[in-house]
């Protein structure tokens, strides 16, 4: 993958990542909430997505910056992979009010 200059905030790059970390963030909030073994982690669903997605895409930014496999992490991704995560999470949330 080329190198994103840091001055553009908003590329393809970028997008991406929000992208795909809302989808995740969606899948995961109906998933969790589909769950009846666990009602105290269907209250808190969003919370729980929101943070665990956050947390995994640090995961894959530090695996990808220690692993010395021609990929290096970036701030930037993370940041695209929390905005995304929260995009995704809370429209899952309003989204739920209509879907039962």
């Amino acid at each position: 993958m080329p190198v994103t200059p840091t001055w553009e905030l908003l590329s393809f790059d970028t997008a991406a990542h929000a992208f795909v970390f809302a989808v995740l963030a969606v899948l995961s909030f109906f998933s969790i909430r589909r769950q009846s073994r666990f009602p105290l982690l269907r209250a808190t669903a969003v919370s729980f997505v929101i943070i665990g997605s956050i947390l995994f895409g640090g995961l894959i930014e530090i695996l990808q910056y220690s692993m010395n496999l021609g990929r290096h992490g970036e701030w930037s991704d993370l940041l695209s992979d929390g905005i995304g995560a929260l995009l995704g999470g809370f429209l899952a949330q309003v989204a739920s009010r209509w879907i039962k």
